[in-house]
């Protein structure tokens, strides 16, 4: 499964995902990716795994104008290298017991690309202050484990604009508007009968409802009965 399209600069869009992973297969700078689970800034062959990684994606294009392709479904996406392939059996043992001592130089410096696993005996304490920044490289994936809920800011405006819409018809439409965070719907005291939200949700009168979409919204019921609209706008 894929959403692909062409996005201008700073363009936003929305897709439904189900899965564990999501893969970015092309960009031109990064993404912004925001899901139910957090917010993450990706490069082209950045990789999220997740078990509960299905939800509504809200996307947003940070480099210049060009096709944006992100891929994801269940398991973990392997990028194909070249057409070439390396397939290992079996690996002798390998034990160092004893290391000798190394004294660095001024301005030297050691990267460490791997370390082995570390078990802690009981009572020990292993505190770490501080850590480089991470970046991810084409095919590497990050595991993300919590038992904890992962809060998020939410997202505010900088303004709102209010509207009425009527029902005629039996229809009425609330265009997209891609600076919009959300709407905040009301309908209206006077209404005769129900509003109906796309397929089945309804709104009887005085009812509220709030809805996090920039998407267009649509709405039936009797004509001359009325939504009181609220958009809040980034």
């Amino acid at each position: 499964m894929s959403f692909k399209q062409f996005m201008q600069p700073r363009q936003r869009n929305q897709f439904q995902i189900m899965g564990e992973f999501l893969y970015v297969e092309a960009c031109n700078d990064k993404v912004l990716l925001q899901t139910e689970r957090g917010e993450y800034r990706l490069q082209q062959g950045a990789q999220i795994i997740d078990d509960n990684l299905s939800g509504l994606v809200t996307i947003e294009n940070l480099g210049e104008a060009g096709n944006v392709e992100i891929l994801y479904g269940f398991g973990q996406y392997v990028p194909p290298m070249d057409g070439k392939s390396v397939t290992v059996s079996q690996m002798p043992a390998v034990k160092v017991s004893e290391l000798p001592a190394m004294q660095l130089a001024e301005n030297q410096q050691v990267a460490i690309s791997s370390l082995p696993e570390v078990v802690l005996a009981e009572n020990q304490q292993l505190a770490i202050s501080q850590l480089p920044k991470v970046q991810l490289e084409t095919g590497q994936a990050l595991r993300i484990y919590a038992t904890t809920p992962v809060l998020t800011k939410p997202v505010g405006g900088a303004s709102v604009e209010t509207s009425l819409l009527t029902i005629a018809s039996g229809q009425a439409v609330l265009d997209a508007n891609s600076l919009r965070c959300h709407v905040l719907l009301k309908a209206s005291l006077t209404n005769v009968d129900v509003v109906t939200i796309g397929n089945g949700f309804t709104l009887s009168a005085g009812e509220k409802q709030r809805i996090d979409s920039f998407g267009s919204l649509s709405f039936s019921g009797t004509d001359n009965d009325t939504i009181e609209i609220i958009e809040v706008i980034r």
